[in-house]
């Protein structure tokens, strides 16, 4: 298991990273290959960013459209997010309900999760605009999508969502580490005037 400096992060399961290598925790949740191979020329479709076939999958089978499509309990959403593909990401977006974009996958991941560790701004922008309720939903370490981010050393979206994030999330008085770890990752990721910000919000932070 890696980390970022001393602060442990956990490895979507494609090809991204964060600067240091983290490692893949399992899924909370084995998905039986009947469960979502009818879906793998959807799953094929999004991650190959093939726009027409993603479409024209979910126009014969709209079911396809919050079925989980891999063995990870990913939705058609996760993959192009994960996967950058920005055009089919807001395309599901505007096909899905706003609760549905907090689908979580196997390891209790929303795309916003997911957004933050690819650091493709515009994609947490679509996501957010239809459901800012996703800006405090944390990941299977209890890591909201602002820390994520910090944590993947993606600098604006890390101001990005930080500038959209609730910030009482951050406080100590919440009883988890977020605001913490956020402090400890844009001091060295040199973000200093959001490290500022922060201690002026919630001094007791820094001590």
């Amino acid at each position: 298991m890696d980390s970022h400096g001393d602060l442990t992060v956990s490895k979507p399961p494609r090809k991204l990273r964060s600067r240091a290598s983290v490692s893949k925790e399992s899924s909370s949740r084995e998905y039986e290959i009947k469960d979502y191979i009818q879906y793998l020329p959807l799953y094929k479709a999004v991650d190959n960013g093939d726009r027409e076939a993603t479409m024209k999958f979910l126009e014969e089978h709209p079911d396809g459209l919050t079925a989980r499509i891999s063995a990870d309990g990913d939705t058609a959403l996760h993959v192009a997010v994960l996967a950058g593909h920005t055009e089919i990401v807001e395309e599901l977006v505007g096909r899905l309900e706003q609760g549905e974009l907090g689908i979580p996958n196997g390891n209790n991941a929303t795309a916003l999760n997911y957004a933050a560790i690819g650091g493709i701004t515009r994609i947490a922008e679509e996501l957010v605009e239809k459901n800012r309720g996703l800006l405090t939903v944390p990941n299977q370490n209890g890591q909201i999508p602002v820390v994520v981010a910090s944590l993947y050393g993606h600098k604006d979206m890390v101001r990005y969502l930080y500038s959209v994030s609730p910030k009482e999330e951050l406080s100590s008085a919440t009883n988890n580490k977020n605001g913490v770890m956020l402090l400890t990752t844009c001091i060295m990721d040199e973000l200093y005037d959001i490290a500022l910000d922060l201690l002026q919000h919630y001094p007791q932070i820094g001590s």
